[in-house]
């Protein structure tokens, strides 16, 4: 049982990352994002560290197969998976000045519940500078 489970999370993490890949060469990461994440509850839902971990494995296990899945790209097929668990994550996206000269390196890396989960981590993190934060939508409660 727990075989295919796996098998299920990693089937569905490289349909996602395919998809998204797609996506970024046909059009913007903005349309990508909203076609993809679902909105879910703003509440980070600590308990549900396994399950994070395990979709941030399958994505990291299955962007090996798919040519140019970069950083962005795992980092939206995480956040969409996550978010149809109903789990909020944020993407953000930094900048940092090239040692060697003038260029600027881009990076995308996925927190939850306060922590980078996919792309890195807090240390390695710092020398960008964070200039945009994609939360997932929160899911709105009409009133009754």
């Amino acid at each position: 049982m727990r075989r295919l489970r796996w098998a299920g999370i990693y089937g569905l993490s490289f349909l996602v990352i395919v998809l998204v890949r797609l996506g970024l060469w046909i059009t913007t990461y903005q349309r990508v994002r909203a076609f993809l994440v679902r909105s879910c509850p703003s509440s980070p839902q600590p308990e549900r560290e396994v399950t994070v971990q395990r979709i941030v494995h399958a994505v990291e296990r299955m962007a090996r197969k798919v040519p140019d899945a970069s950083c962005l790209t795992q980092s939206i097929s995480a956040q969409a998976l996550l978010s149809w668990k109903g789990i909020p994550t944020t993407i953000s996206l930094g900048l940092r000045k090239v040692a060697s000269g003038d260029s600027l390196d881009a990076h995308a890396w996925l927190t939850w519940n306060g922590h980078v989960v996919l792309q890195g981590d807090e240390e390695a993190l710092e020398a960008f500078k964070r200039i945009l934060d994609l939360p997932t939508p929160a899911k709105s409660f009409a009133a009754s």
